[in-house]
């Protein structure tokens, strides 16, 4: 029995290392091509139905329409571990594909009603199962952190209602983590959850000037999962705790072709205190079977986003964003290697009549991370121990088209 107990507790632990992989690593600011293309920095934004996503109060400046795109990511990742041979990189599947949409109609003089789908959690990660020497072999290796998936979708229906020059809206949140899997070289944990959170937001628009405001609250999605290991199978329960966030833009016609904005978020990742699993009550419930502790903490990204009509139709976009890891060194974890990072983007729109055409690229470049705890492996959490010392390097790349058609 102490194999299977062993890789049971190892399996809990992946569990627990959802919560930081999705909270640092796993988290797409990305909601629309044009937002790929100026860095997210769209929450003061009244012309482009683009940026709807990000606020969509921004729908009561609009007859109506909507933005359908595809964004793909390439992304790399690599560590040379402390007492490795060499660099090592990461096997996850370099490319992937996210769609986003959102739809806005009128259904009174003032009155905007939309909903947009997007996937703000969709990323994964895997290692080979040797990377880390002090995982590498005995007891320990049941901990190596060889896959995390994490895919989860958000529909977003929304009201927006404008009185003069503001516009105000309230909506919800449903998430949707339709899929979870994550595992070491023995053992698999997977599951799903939903759950359901609000928005609210406000965008003004006085002459060249714009002010945008909005906030998602802070969501606990429940997560029915299954411990598969060799000849078992243990149902468990675990609660992922969703960050809130806000972000405030300005937005400036400094003519009538240049317009600039700049953007500020916050983003809760110190909700992240803990995450507690338990046996689900098919399996007979009782006391938790671990509670993993983390050291988060709430984080700033700061968004520039310019915009220049080159002529009636053709837009042309760039961006540049820095944003601020909420991993900290106490409980840092190879599933998510995060660190401070830089966005670049740039991007044009070709606009047919009613119809728009646009595409975008952004390179975002990791700080390079050195991680070197003193602290030696001595439980079944490797997170914040020596196990995970080494230098992590990421770098990624995004590309997205969309389509885009305005009601008259």
């Amino acid at each position: 029995m102490r194999p299977r107990s062993s890789l049971l507790a190892a399996s809990l632990i992946v569990v627990a290392g959802l919560g930081a992989a999705h909270a640092s690593g796993f988290a797409i600011s990305e909601l629309s091509i044009t937002g790929l293309s100026e860095s997210d920095a769209l929450v003061a934004n009244t012309y482009s139905l683009g940026a709807l996503a990000y606020n969509p109060a921004a729908m009561a400046f609009h007859k109506g329409g909507y933005d359908l795109g595809l964004l793909g990511i390439y992304d790399h990742t690599q560590v040379t571990p402390a007492g490795g041979a060499g660099p090592v990189v990461a096997t996850t599947p370099h490319w992937q594909t996210m769609p986003d949409l959102f739809w806005a109609d009128k259904i009174a003089p003032h009155t905007r009603f939309g909903f947009g789908i997007n996937e703000p959690y969709g990323l994964q990660i895997a290692w080979p199962a040797q990377t880390f020497p002090t995982l590498a072999q005995g007891p320990a290796a049941a901990l190596a952190p060889t896959y995390t998936q994490l895919r989860l979708f958000d529909v977003a229906p929304s009201f927006s209602y404008r009185f003069g020059p503001v516009a105000v809206d309230a909506g919800a949140d449903y998430y949707d983590a339709h899929r979870t899997v994550l595992g070491t070289p023995f053992a698999t944990v997977s599951g799903s959850g939903a759950q359901v959170g609000a928005h609210v937001g406000a965008l003004g628009q006085w002459g060249t000037l714009g002010v945008g405001i909005n906030y998602r609250s802070a969501v606990n999605v429940p997560l029915d999962g299954t411990f598969s290991a060799t000849g078992s199978s243990v149902p468990i329960n675990a609660t992922l705790h969703l960050p809130w966030q806000w972000a405030v833009g300005v937005n400036e016609a400094l003519n009538t072709k240049l317009g600039v904005e700049f953007d500020f978020d916050r983003t809760g990742w110190s909700r992240f205190s803990n995450i507690v699993v338990t046996p689900a009550p098919g399996a007979g419930g009782g006391p938790a079977l671990l509670t993993s502790t983390y050291d988060w903490q709430s984080s700033n990204a700061y968004r520039l986003g310019v915009h220049y009509a080159l002529s009636r139709h053709v837009r042309l976009r760039a961006g540049y964003a820095y944003d601020v890891t909420g991993a900290t060194n106490t409980d840092f974890s190879a599933r998510v290697p995060d660190a401070n990072r830089q966005e670049f983007s740039f991007g044009a729109s070709q606009r047919l009549g009613a119809w728009s055409l646009s595409a975008g690229y952004m390179y975002v470049l990791f700080n390079t991370r050195t991680y070197a705890s003193a602290t030696p492996l001595s439980g079944t959490d490797p997170n914040g121990t020596s196990a995970y010392n080494g230098t992590y390097q990421t770098h990624a790349q995004l590309f997205g088209v969309s389509i885009s058609r305005r009601f008259s």
